[in-house]
């Protein structure tokens, strides 16, 4: 039945897939923890809710926790390699970004329980497949491995998007899974078109670059046209963004900025990958998107009046403002990218869970005046959120501040360089809409100073909780880093 030659060459396929694995041991945790998670859940049905949600807690964090510790120890160890036929690459840059993710979810989880929110195991999934897709596509070496941990991280939103089952989930979910069906077509017919033009699917092969460098440009551009749309789809960036406004403002803080924060922060690391490995100039073409993408997400976010929707557009300009980094040398970027990202996440974090906690889980046009009066009931919690809003704008005392300079100047040292129209066009704009986000995220710190609320004596005392700690701890960060930056880097070895 079988040919000898077939036989004979088994252990040899074992051992090419099984290479390097122990260079991967944080992403094997992840992958193993859904399965422990699934089985686990056997023995919940029929338990109370609430023993059946810190079950499922319990064992997430446990396994975050592990997959944490060996992350950061590879990081110190600077362990790199190939793994499994060369489909994913270990370095410096994707050991840095696994534990700022793994960090981010571990804080995610934690904000969660301080919430009381609940816990089913199609959040556990859909939660843990963003994160191991994410894990996965910093590692990517080949675009074979870039498609199966895009589709990992979508897989995992679309269970999340489909939690919710009234009309208004209905009509963000469908969207979404359209738009990403399609995507992932039009991706996979990119990559099989840069197969056929270079016979090669490796990022770092010279086979690739002289393909590409050598065949037609009009089917050269072509092929990484259909890559970029997929690619392009997960930073929500323009034209690939309408589905981000109504899927966020239908989920719960903890999936919406999950989802506004974690898959971008993956796909601006691999970006920076592929656009250095590509001989071909992407420059004007980056800047234009870049500038269509950072004008669409904040003019459309000034012109809302709903807290979510608003943070949901602005989350599109972020994206934008994130992915700049493809223009810098690859060594700046990435440190750009991850000081950035950890601080766009913690930020979002701190408003976005006040945000759903103020607003409800209802959707209106106008909530601006629930804000009224929140300084006097909760100051604490109006404090931090300020820090939070202003965090998001990049101004000080927010570590952010520092992010946003960064940007900018290497975007002037880019444009000094090279003289390009483009990249100077670029910095302009996000100059000028960075002083647009003032107008529009200061809006709610307005309602919540300035506009009348409850009369005093009817307010209920305030008690420091777990999740004013929370919210403390996480203002504090993003303070720390504009005192302190240097702490960050030295902590991730970048």
């Amino acid at each position: 039945m079988f040919s000898t030659e077939l036989l004979s060459s088994i252990p040899g396929k074992i051992n090419g897939t099984t290479q390097g694995f122990s260079l991967i041991l944080p992403e094997l945790v992840v992958g193993l923890w859904i399965l422990i998670s699934i089985f686990a859940d056997l023995f919940l049905p029929g338990k109370p809710s609430k023993f059946a949600d810190s079950w499922r807690y319990f064992i997430a964090q446990l396994g975050l926790l592990l997959a944490f510790g060996l992350a950061f120890q590879r990081l110190n160890q600077g362990l790199a390699g190939f793994v499994s036929f060369q489909l994913f690459q270990v370095n410096i840059g994707s050991n840095t970004t696994n534990s700022l993710i793994l960090a981010l979810g571990i804080v995610l989880l934690g904000l969660n329980q301080l919430h009381r929110k609940t816990f089913s195991l199609e959040e556990n999934i859909g939660f843990s497949s963003i994160l191991l897709g994410s894990l996965l596509t910093t590692m990517s070496a080949h675009f074979l491995s870039v498609f199966l941990s895009l589709e990992l991280i979508s897989m995992g939103t679309y269970i999340l998007v489909a939690m919710r089952k009234d009309s208004i989930g209905a009509r963000a979910a469908l969207p979404y899974v359209l738009f990403g069906l399609g995507t992932s077509a039009i991706l996979l017919y990119g990559i099989s078109l840069i197969y056929g033009l270079s016979g090669n699917m490796y990022l770092f092969s010279a086979d690739l670059s002289r393909g590409l460098s050598t065949a037609d440009p009009v089917f050269a551009y072509l092929a990484l046209g259909l890559l970029a749309v997929g690619i392009l789809f997960k930073m929500a960036w323009v034209p690939f963004h309408p589905w981000s406004p109504d899927l966020l403002e239908s989920l719960p803080a903890s999936w919406m900025s999950w989802i506004s924060v974690v898959p971008k922060i993956a796909v601006s690391v691999l970006g920076i990958k592929l656009i250095h490995y590509i001989p071909l100039s992407m420059v004007s073409t980056i800047s234009f998107l870049a500038i269509a993408t950072l004008i669409v997400g904040n003019l459309a976010a000034m012109g809302q009046k709903n807290s979510k929707r608003l943070l949901a557009y602005s989350s599109i300009a972020h994206g934008g403002f994130m992915a700049m980094v493809w223009l810098f040398p690859a060594d700046q970027a990435l440190k750009a990218v991850l000081f950035y990202g950890f601080l766009y996440g913690l930020s979002t974090y701190l408003v976005f869970y006040q945000v759903d906690e103020v607003t409800g889980d209802s959707i209106r046009s106008d909530d601006m005046n629930t804000w009224a009066g929140y300084a006097q009931r909760n100051p604490l919690r109006a404090a931090t959120l300020l820090v939070g809003l202003i965090a998001m704008i990049g101004l000080p005392p927010a570590g952010t501040f520092l992010a946003k300079v960064t940007y900018f100047s290497q975007l002037w040292e880019k444009y000094q360089n090279g003289q390009q129209t483009s990249v100077l066009a670029l910095l302009i704009v996000a100059l000028l809409v960075t002083a647009i986000s003032v107008f529009y995220y200061l809006r709610i710190p307005y309602h919540i100073y300035l506009k009348k609320g409850e009369s005093r004596q009817d307010l209920p005392v305030a008690k420091l909780s777990g999740m004013d700690w929370g919210y403390m701890l996480l203002a504090i960060l993003l303070i720390g880093a504009l005192i302190h930056p240097n702490l960050f880097f030295e902590l991730l070895k970048v």
